[in-house]
């Protein structure tokens, strides 16, 4: 097998070709002026206004850039939570051990491991909810790339007492409708992973993609789930894999691939779209495992980032790659015709082992 080239691995971290921009308000962008004493007023409002959305959003790149300067974890602290501080330190880690081989083979990798949202929103979505945890999303532009598509960033407050932070973000697919989200100044529902009025619960809707991820379609039975470029490349890509792998001998004699994802059970938040959907961000983690065949073995002719970070070129028994994403997903309004939608994903290698 080859190595694993720059097309290769920035498959493999889940860069996608994206473009296009979420729909920005479906309703008239007007407001009307403050009152400053009277009645309150008739409808909900934004718990984060504008400025404060920029605010949180500089302060979350000011901690990325930090720590992706030093590659130190602790830097991302307090606004960068959960999952993406996880993986950014399994990153870091990889870079550090690994600064040789990626030096000599790969002098992108640093750059391509660890692009990131800039601190500028495109198109914010902000809460109506008091209740905590308080949530809100942002349509964040690409950090150092204008031709780059933006993310979709969840940021969420815990209590009063503690910052609006992320836990996620997920870059925008390209070729993929977008959903109509209400302005800014008029603010959204929002929506945990039990919410019950959408063609299916965010958590039921994360856990069909991650098995349609997994299995393939057939796992969708009733056809729920819409086509998106992040699963047409994994199942590319494994599928091209196991051809090599076989090649010239019966199928899977050599060796059989597949990839399992898991749902963070703790990580689903999303905010109503203009229709009475909702535009949902989740995490995942996977394992992509090569069985060997007793009896055979794989060898790779170079090295590649996965086979460094083992140590060894050479598998008898497994080959296993894992890997961290977080999705974005549109879930329709319950009775509607549409299908759940994956909007935008963003993955990264967080490490890989073998024997």
């Amino acid at each position: 097998m080859s190595a694993w080239n720059r097309r290769g691995f920035l498959g493999s971290i889940g860069v996608l070709a994206v473009g296009g921009l979420l729909a920005a308000c479906g309703s008239d962008d007007s407001t009307p002026p403050a009152v400053p004493t009277g009645p309150e007023a008739e409808g909900p409002t934004p718990a984060v206004t504008s400025d404060q959305m920029a605010a949180y959003l500089k302060a979350v790149h000011s901690a990325v850039e930090k720590a992706d300067d030093d590659l130190d974890a602790k830097a991302l602290a307090p606004r960068v939570i959960g999952s993406a501080a996880s993986f950014r330190k399994d990153t870091y880690s990889i870079l550090t051990k690994n600064k040789d081989w990626i030096a000599k083979n790969a002098e992108d990798f640093r750059t391509s491991a660890l692009d990131r949202p800039g601190e500028k929103a495109v198109v914010p979505i902000t809460s109506t909810t008091s209740d905590f945890p308080r949530t809100a999303i942002a349509l964040v532009e690409a950090d150092g790339d204008d031709d780059a598509a933006p993310y979709f960033m969840i940021l969420q407050q815990k209590d009063a007492h503690s910052p609006y932070a992320t836990w996620g973000w997920a870059q925008q697919a390209v070729g993929v409708d977008m959903p109509t989200v209400p302005s800014a100044k008029v603010g959204s529902e929002a929506v945990d992973g039990k919410a019950d009025d959408l063609l299916m619960t965010p958590a039921d809707a994360m856990t069909l993609y991650s098995e349609v991820l997994a299995w393939g379609g057939g796992k969708d039975s009733k056809k729920q789930l819409a086509s998106d470029p992040f699963t047409t490349r994994t199942h590319k890509d494994i599928q091209e894999e196991r051809k090599q792998l076989n090649k010239g001998v019966e199928k899977d004699e050599v060796g059989t691939i597949r990839e399992i994802y898991t749902p963070v059970k703790d990580e689903i938040a999303g905010l109503r779209t203009e229709d009475g959907g909702a535009i949902v961000l989740g995490t995942m983690t996977s394992k992509r495992t090569l069985k060997v065949t007793d009896g055979s073995k794989v060898s790779y002719g170079e090295d590649n980032i996965f086979t460094t970070i083992i140590g060894s070129r050479t598998f008898t028994k497994e080959y296993v790659r894992e890997y961290g994403t977080t999705v974005a997903l549109y879930i329709p309004p319950k009775g509607s015709d549409a299908k759940v939608q994956p909007i935008g994903a963003t993955r990264a290698v967080i490490g890989a082992s073998g024997e």
